[in-house]
Parts: C-alpha cells; structure tokens; sequence
C-alpha cells in the first residue's frame, strides 16, 4: 500500500448498497428457498449480508496476500516455522468452509464454488512455498481446478517484477473472470480522497437513478466484451452509452420514454455533435450528457417508445445497439 501510495497508485476497495443489492438479487431463488423452509427475511438478509462481506475479503485479500506470503518467504527466513503454521491453519479452515456437508448443503452453489477456487489459489501458493500439497482435499471440480490454476498463472506473471499498485489489476482481473466485479469498485485513493461528504451525497441527490454516473467496473466489462464480439466497426462510447441507456429506460414508463424520445429529437434539430458536452434533457433531472451519450439515449429511446419510427432517424447505430442488448443478457 505505501509503495502505490508513493506512485499515486494505490486504490480503495468501495463496496455500497447498490452493490449488495446486484449480489441479493442474484440469490434470488435462493432466498425464496429458504423462505419456504421457514427462515425469517431478516435472517436471510443477515446470512446473505456475511456471504456478501465474506466474498468481497476473499476477492480483495487472495492476490494482495499472495505477494505479501512471497515477501515474507524470501526475505524473513527466520519466521518460516511460523507462517508455515498459518498458511497451513488458514487452508485447514478453507477447507472445512467449502467441503463441510452442512455448508454445501445450504449454501448457494456458485457463491461456494467462487470461495472455492479462491482458496484453491492460497492452496496452489503454500505448495509452491512449502512444498504440501493440500488441494486434493479441496474435492474441486475440474472447471474450478483449471479456473484456480488460470488465475494463479496469472499471479505468476506479475510474480517477480511486481511495479507498485499491479495487485489492483489482479483483483479486477479474477473479479471480471469469477464474476465478481460488480459487487465492488477499485477507486483511484487520491481521488475518492478529495471528494467531502457533502459532494457524494448532492452527486446522489442530483443523480439518484445513475444517469450520469459510470460503473468502472462494468465499464471494463463492456470494453472487453466489445473487443471480443465485434469486428471494428462498432462505435464502443455509443454502445457503452446504450447499456446504460437500456438500463435506465427499463426503469421508466413507456409513456416516460416517449417523452424523453421527443425532448431529445428538439434538441437534435438543432443537430447533436458528438464531440461537444453539456447536453441537458428536461426530463433527466440534472443531466449533463456528451454528445455521444446523448445521441445514445436518443436512438435507444426511439427504439424502445416508438420502434416503427427509428429509421427515420436516419441514426448508424443498429450494431451498437444489438450489442449493446447482447450484452445485457448475458
């Protein structure tokens, strides 16, 4: 940390409610479940809160972890006895987490197999370290065998010329390949430092929806995604700008919709430049969009309110806009 520090590398590990809730409605079933069974909602909201806590921790301390277990290794020979024992403690714990049968029982098949394979690293760490082999008692599948080998090769890579701030780019990473990363934010220390309570909560006032704001974390997702699925030819700011398009119409009324699709076609008869900012929506409160994001949210409203009318908008973003709606179904 004090050597990202020192670069204005390091960064901070943001969790907020808007993420735990993306992670509840992802247990959806599983918490319909349980309530058949008899469990009370506020024990179910609990228990879904610790799986929450305790899956953000591993996701953040697994790669920071390992670096700091070869630091120690290599350079404190003398306490090698000691961390033995606490590598070898903390994997018999890891073990009896994700191979108990009470706990695979009642607990969310693929939140138990995320765990797993992050323990499986600490446990592909200590048999490079020391030479013990503990993973076959992990009972891993061969998909999360081969995952945890995928993700330490990785760690290998960064291994012996780590720069300061690198570990930040192993947790986007594995949570982007486990799935993970939209249940929290990497933000830049010196940044999210400059902010006062006062601004984050009138940026929440003025925003309370999220029009304007950008997800880091999706926003890596959907560039990767983009790079994967398209042939070049594909406007990637209009197309990130129509995922967050589609998101938010979904949460308005048809009739809503339309009537933002109007404002946004006064404004484009004064034409809409894709390189200038400031665009403001009547019925977006506080909106202050690009030009491009704009032009996002017109084509994506039309298509949404009034589909027969969109080609005479004479608008060159229908591959934006199907793979903006691929995406979104993932």
């Amino acid at each position: 940390m004090e050597e990202a520090r020192r670069k204005d590398l390091n960064e901070l590990f943001i969790s907020n409610q808007s993420n735990k809730s993306k992670f509840f409605f992802s247990l959806e079933k599983e918490a319909s479940k349980l309530h058949k069974n008899g469990v009370s909602e506020e024990n179910i909201s609990n228990y879904f809160s610790a799986l929450f806590e305790g899956l953000n921790r591993q996701i953040y301390n697994t790669p920071i972890d390992l670096f700091i277990e070869d630091r120690i290794f290599n350079q404190l020979e003398s306490i090698r006895p000691i961390q033995f024992l606490s590598l070898l403690t903390l994997l018999q714990e890891g073990i009896e987490a994700t191979t108990k049968k009470e706990i695979v029982k009642n607990s969310p098949k693929n939140i138990l197999s995320k765990s797993k394979v992050l323990n499986i690293i600490n446990a592909l760490h200590f048999k490079n370290l020391f030479h013990l082999d503990l993973i076959d008692q992990f009972k891993a599948s061969k998909l999360e065998l081969t995952q945890a080998n995928e993700l330490y090769a990785e760690f290998n890579e960064y291994r012996k010329d780590k720069a300061p701030g690198e570990e930040y780019e192993l947790i986007n990473h594995w949570a982007e390949d486990l799935d993970l990363d939209s249940y929290f934010t990497l933000v830049s220390e010196s940044e999210y430092r400059q902010k006062t309570l006062e601004s984050v909560l009138k940026e929440i006032e003025a925003d309370p929806l999220g029009a304007n704001s950008t997800d880091s974390s999706a926003d890596r997702k959907m560039k990767k995604f983009l790079k994967e699925h398209s042939s070049g030819e594909i406007n990637m700011g209009v197309a990130m700008f129509m995922t967050d398009a589609i998101r938010y119409f979904s949460k308005t009324s048809n009739e809503e919709t339309k009537k933002i699709a109007f404002e946004i076609a006064t404004i484009g008869t004064q034409g809409i430049d894709p390189n200038k900012k400031n665009y403001s929506i009547p019925s977006i409160k506080n909106s202050n969009f690009s030009g491009y994001k704009t032009l996002a949210y017109y084509y994506v409203s039309w298509a949404i309110a009034i589909p027969e009318m969109l080609k005479q908008l004479q608008l060159p973003f229908d591959k934006e806009y199907e793979l903006a709606n691929k995406y979104l179904k993932l």
